[in-house]
């Protein structure tokens, strides 16, 4: 399966079927995975930034995780 080389949030919330709020709460701010999370993306640095992932990592992120974040 591919993906996108770069993914916005609106890419991650097409991937996961979760909003905003949800993503940003459970995973993107958790600190055990953010630290993760950080070392193939782009965090917001001010209120005109936006988050950026590198698709295939993110994805294999998620897909590792899956469990982790779900129980």
């Amino acid at each position: 399966m591919t993906t996108k080389t770069w993914w916005d949030m609106s890419d991650l919330e097409i991937e996961t079927g979760y909003k905003r709020d949800w993503l940003k709460r459970n995973i993107l701010k958790v600190p055990k995975y953010k630290k993760e999370i950080e070392s193939f993306s782009h965090y917001p640095r001010n209120r005109n930034d936006e988050y950026r992932f590198i698709g295939s990592k993110m994805q294999c992120f998620l897909e590792e995780k899956f469990t982790e974040i779900f129980s």
